[in-house]
């Protein structure tokens, strides 16, 4: 309600009662004492012409202070005579921006705002900022900067490109609608604190606070909205995801009436600077995720009457050593890897050992010069044989199909090179030796190398054992002189073969030996370069296809890495 107060400017007679004869001073002193000074304080609503900007130089220098020019009795003010407006409580404030419609108030000559003006409460910000310049009558000259000492924020724009602020946009933010007795304050951008019940739903005592970031509709919603906390008591709240599906999951009650407290958003984050965080419960503690991490710089202690781990639906790590420690030799491997390879080391090195052994006794001892001990010669090939099905279950181990990928452990990567040997690659030159590095830094160019050794060494295993067929025919007597020259000039003319001299046998036979010369000669141990090379192309072999299983571990490696 406007009023008036009126304020004497003191002065006059001293005797103001006097009804006689007054000279000219005397009047003059008369009507200065019946003088008033009326003052008129009003309401009436201004609009915003221009707000604290940091980087302007518009002689507003707090923020939350506006310049502005009241619609009615200074409409078409220029910026030189708008009045500077100060929050009336300015611990409770909604910073104006410009194109705002306020009410104004005077107090001892400085102007203070009050609230805004709404035409159109189902808007957050009030749409005048759509109609610029109402104070002005639609005249853009009355905030033109020309002939003026200073202009505001819109002076020297058009209409289509006035500003609300340097920066503000109006995001167009729902309305948040209240029920009977709600009390709601709601700001600019989709933020709302609520202070509500559930009375609309017949529940007389059940107050609420529902604090929201991101509002999408006229009332709350955790599915829709961005962030919110609720502090219910009886109210059934519809939860989002994912509480609302893990929830019944983990036996969480989802149609709960009773007092609760609702953090949601897309992340939530509970930090102590000093001291402890205490999560407690009368009723079950629930937590689930895609994974749950917990890190600590002393120790995790648990204290339980029961501790149940299931990882039938997953995998169990057991990281006992900081991954990577020491020169890069700790990794996440299938718990069974070490002790399983430690324990077959020994019985695949006598399978090995023992098909090279079979293989190079197979020249026998004689019965009698130039004649052979049958016996002798048939237990070696059964050894040979017996060696070499042995053989095929090395090679089936090293496929590692017997892991147990459920369970992974950290272990020393020498120590699995150790137990499978493959650090005892002796029969291949150092070239052909793949080192770890290289499949670490590019696993698929790594294999492709490996089985390019191991084509190598088969091929060559193929010509030692073609050539070795050629000699074992004539020492069964079921070959000739030709034939033996023949895999000999086949097996030199092949420049991947690896070297042999044939020098002794080629003599022989060009001294005129004949086929039973030559098996004679060999009977009695000639050629010895030939067995030997034999079992060194079945080592070469043994050990180019043992790198295979380096690219399997190295796949498992990452694999651990990826769990």
């Amino acid at each position: 309600m406007a009023f008036q107060n009126t304020k004497s400017t003191g002065g006059g007679l001293k005797d103001q009662f006097r009804n006689d004869v007054v000279t000219t001073n005397e009047m003059q002193l008369q009507l200065k004492q019946l003088a008033t000074d009326v003052e008129f304080y009003e309401l009436e609503p201004f609009e915003v012409m221009d707000i604290y900007r940091p980087n302007a130089e518009n002689r507003i220098n707090t923020p939350g202070v506006v310049k502005g020019r009241n619609v009615i009795s200074e409409a078409s003010n220029k910026p030189d005579e708008m009045k500077l407006y100060y929050p009336l409580n300015p611990n409770i404030l909604q910073y104006p921006v410009v194109g705002d419609i306020l009410v104004g108030m005077s107090y001892k000559s400085r102007r203070y705002y009050i609230a805004s003006l709404q035409e159109n409460l189902l808007n957050v910000n009030p749409n005048f900022r759509e109609q610029f310049n109402q104070s002005g009558v639609g005249d853009l000259e009355s905030i033109s900067a020309k002939q003026q000492s200073i202009g505001v924020l819109n002076s020297g724009r058009k209409i289509n490109d006035f500003k609300s602020g340097e920066y503000f946009k109006d995001d167009k933010s729902p309305r948040l609608i209240g029920s009977e007795g709600d009390t709601i304050i709601q700001g600019r951008f989709g933020q709302s604190i609520h202070l509500g019940s559930n009375q609309i739903a017949g529940k007389e005592e059940s107050p609420n606070v529902k604090v929201v970031a991101g509002l999408q509709i006229s009332e709350e919603s955790l599915p829709l909205d961005k962030s919110s906390m609720y502090m219910t008591t009886k109210e059934s709240v519809r939860y989002s995801e994912p509480t609302l599906t893990l929830g019944t999951q983990v036996g969480l009650n989802t149609d709960y009436s009773e007092p609760q407290i609702i953090f949601d958003s897309d992340r939530i984050i509970l930090n102590a600077k000093l001291d402890d965080i205490g999560i407690f419960s009368q009723g079950d503690v629930h937590i689930k995720g895609n994974s749950v991490n917990i890190h600590n710089n002393e120790a995790v202690n648990i204290v339980t009457k029961s501790l149940v781990a299931d990882t039938s639906a997953g995998v169990k790590k057991d990281i006992t050593k900081k991954l990577n420690d020491v020169d890069g030799d700790t990794k996440l491997l299938p718990e069974n890897i070490l002790p399983m390879a430690e324990s077959m080391k020994p019985h695949i090195a006598a399978i090995n050992n023992g098909v090279i052994s079979a293989a190079s006794k197979i020249l026998p001892p004689v019965i009698a010069p130039g004649t052979p001990n049958p016996l002798n010669l048939f237990g070696h090939l059964q050894d040979l044989r017996f060696f070499q099905n042995q053989l095929l279950e090395v090679k089936k181990f090293f496929k590692f199909e017997w892991l147990n990928k459920r369970e992974w452990k950290t272990v020393s990567l020498n120590e699995v090179t150790e137990a499978l040997g493959l650090n005892e690659l002796d029969s291949l030159p150092e070239d052909n030796i793949v080192k770890w590095e290289e499949f670490f830094d590019d696993v698929d160019a790594a294999k492709a190398k490996v089985a390019n050794i191991q084509a190598q060494a088969a091929a060559a295993a193929v010509s030692v054992a073609a050539l070795n067929a050629a000699f074992d025919a004539i020492q069964g007597g079921g070959s000739s002189v030709e034939l033996i020259v023949e895999a000999l000039d086949a097996y030199e003319a092949d420049p991947n073969n690896p070297p042999l001299d044939t020098t002794d046998i080629r003599d022989i036979i060009s001294d005129g030996a004949d086929a039973e010369d030559v098996k004679r000669y060999l009977d009695f141990g000639g050629s010895p370069q030939v067995r030997e090379l034999l079992i060194s192309s079945q080592k070469r072999e043994q050990d180019a296809q043992k790198m295979s299983s380096m690219g399997i571990i190295a796949d498992l490696i990452n694999e651990g890495m990826n769990l």
